[in-house]
């Protein structure tokens, strides 16, 4: 029968019990009232009788954590937030402090990783372990993405359990114990100008502004669809736009091709703010979305956009419209335009992932080598 003692100077009762082996234990209650502590005195041999039996189950632990937690009366409960609940409560915590691109691609995350769960997703949250991780992570290398994407989803998921360990919602974070896979994937190419002059050539109304865009100001594909007149001051010759995937706001100056383009057609369509206002309602993805529509103009160009074998089944173009965002930072590197303006140009925020778009050309490679000093044979 569990008892509770003194010790000796000890302002806390000490619960006498048995445990699952039948030996005495002594365990300090840290109560000082005598009814508290024998309460969880008797919780605590209760939970060895049950584990003796073999009937100590994660659900009877914490019955009997609540029971120990009403005994004392402290007014405290136990946090039986489920896995479900807690992503989708840190996913609505990020959704005004990160920008719509990034959002939308936090919440994919979270949406595949709860499928992937199935219905252990309603199970409480310290139930995870980092075999469902590793579930997840299968999952997505099955559907075929690229390691590295695989690798950004999983790093998702330990971002949102590092905040519950944080809030001692969790022991530890079970996403840390996965072993991610090496991030391999295609390297995107650039276009040559005569490539881009051929996709000048082929293309026709909105289509050949969008290309000039990319080509001249490292936009992204939705960035380039969705320039605004507002953005455009013709007599500066400047742009403005607002990064859709991050929020950020950039001013670059107008190429005088690209100028030249917009005097052009300015006044063309005073009623719709958008430049190009056919493709700036479409989806980059589908069939009849802005990334096939650049697919079928590379064809018409006869320009090969270079399939290769990603992960699984997956197949990716080296070429694509994101090639002329390589090619503008390449061109600019070649050109000798320092990194820090390339950065400010294209909108990137580190080094490491600027560098991952500059493509240095043989050429000034050759000439750099030819700089030092030639020796006699």
């Amino acid at each position: 029968m569990a008892s509770v003692h003194r010790k000796f100077r000890s302002p806390f009762f000490y619960a006498a019990f048995r445990d699952s082996d039948g030996t005495r234990r002594i365990s300090s209650t840290k109560q000082k009232d005598r009814n508290k502590a024998m309460g969880i005195a008797l919780e605590l041999e209760r939970a060895a009788q049950m584990a003796r039996r073999g009937e100590l189950v994660e659900a009877q632990s914490r019955k009997i954590l609540i029971g120990i937690m009403e005994r004392t009366g402290d007014g405290e409960t136990i946090n039986t937030v489920s896995i479900r609940q807690y992503i989708n409560e840190w996913l609505e915590g990020k959704e005004e402090r990160k920008s719509e691109g990034t959002f939308l691609r936090y919440e994919g995350v979270v949406r595949g990783f709860l499928t992937s769960l199935g219905n252990r997703a309603d199970r409480p949250l310290t139930a995870l372990t980092s075999r469902d991780i590793d579930r997840f992570l299968d999952a997505r290398l099955r559907k075929g993405v690229s390691s590295l994407t695989a690798v950004l989803d999983v790093k998702v998921i330990r971002t949102a359990l590092n905040s519950a360990r944080r809030k001692g919602l969790l022991p530890t974070n079970p996403a840390e114990a996965v072993d991610l896979p090496k991030p391999s994937g295609v390297e995107r190419g650039t276009f040559t100008p005569a490539q881009v002059q051929n996709m000048l050539d082929t293309s026709r109304g909105e289509w050949k502004t969008v290309i000039l865009f990319g080509y001249y100001t490292g936009a992204r594909i939705t960035d380039c669809c969705r320039m605004e007149w507002g953005g455009v001051i013709l007599s500066k010759g400047t742009l403005t736009y607002t990064q859709k995937k991050t929020s950020g706001k950039i001013t670059i100056p107008l190429h005088e091709v690209l100028l030249e383009h917009l005097n052009s057609i300015a006044g063309t369509d005073t009623l719709d703010p958008f430049i190009t206002p056919s493709l700036a309602g479409l989806k980059t993805g589908g069939n009849f979305g802005t990334s096939r529509g650049f697919k079928r103009i590379l064809e018409a160009a006869g320009i090969d956009s270079q399939i290769a074998k990603g992960n699984g089944m997956r197949r990716v173009s080296k070429l694509s419209f994101h090639s002329l965002r390589h090619s503008f930072t390449s061109e600019l590197a070649n050109a000798g335009v320092s990194e820090e303006l390339r950065m400010k140009l294209t909108g990137h925020t580190t080094r490491a992932v600027h560098r991952g778009y500059t493509h240095h050309e043989m050429e000034p490679l050759r000439a750099a080598i030819g700089k030092t000093p030639s020796l006699n044979l």
